[in-house]
């Protein structure tokens, strides 16, 4: 007897498939791994949609998440179960966080922003946190406990593409505009110790040590704010 295997396709991945094998009983793989450096590995996601395709992590800051949020520049995260090659899985984050006025509390909360995605070309990553140059992240007063939620969600590959690579063409202005703040704080200080002996409006008199002087108080200001330059206006 022989077997006709013509109508015999092979089996695929889809993402109801991806969601049972993350969700099946126990010895399951998680769904995803995540890492907070000098933290353990969180994999503790909770599914929030019928069709398994998306799931949350909720994390406090502080307790799982240092305070304040802003010393939080990377996180780590792979793949646990079996991706689909068709989908990849995007990652985002929001923040939340009780805002006293002096008379009121109120909850203030941002929308979901993209953290990064993962694939099976790519089923581990070190992203990028950009909260030490978020505003929201640098008015959250020190010590005020905060809580971030991190997103998960499986989508077509295309889409997954399309939406990180507008992310990092995003993401591309912000580290120049950190190179121009620094850049603007030591202007400011060397115009400070201007004596206004020079020739002309294009040119400055300063000691001679003026970097060195400069830097040790870069260094002091930011061990007590590493983010004190981002918030000056000038």
């Amino acid at each position: 007897m022989e077997l006709d295997n013509s109508s015999v396709q092979p089996a695929t991945m889809s993402p109801v498939n991806f969601a049972a094998t993350a969700q099946s009983p126990a010895g399951s793989q998680p769904v995803l791994g995540l890492i907070i450096p000098g933290g353990p590995v969180r994999t503790d996601f909770v599914q929030v949609d019928a069709s398994g395709t998306k799931w949350s992590l909720t994390l406090n800051s502080p307790g799982d998440l240092p305070s304040p949020l802003t010393l939080v520049n990377e996180l780590v995260c792979f793949l646990g179960a079996p991706l689909p090659p068709t989908h990849g899985l995007l990652l985002y984050w929001q923040l939340s966080y009780c805002d006293n006025n002096g008379t009121t509390t109120q909850e203030q909360q941002s929308g979901f922003e993209l953290l990064g995605a993962l694939t099976t070309d790519r089923p581990s990553e070190i992203l990028r946190t950009g909260w030490s140059e978020h505003d929201q992240f640098l008015a959250i007063p020190p010590q005020q406990p905060a809580r971030i939620t991190i997103g998960v969600s499986i989508e077509p590959l295309d889409s997954v593409r399309n939406l990180v690579q507008n992310n990092n063409a995003t993401g591309s202005v912000v580290r120049p505009l950190v190179a121009q703040k620094i850049a603007q704080d030591l202007y400011n200080f060397m115009q400070s110790f201007d004596t206004g002996g020079a020739v002309g409006n294009q040119q400055m008199v300063v000691p001679s040590n003026i970097f060195e002087r400069w830097w040790k108080r870069f260094e002091n200001k930011s061990k007590r704010d590493p983010n004190f330059f981002l918030k000056n206006s000038d």
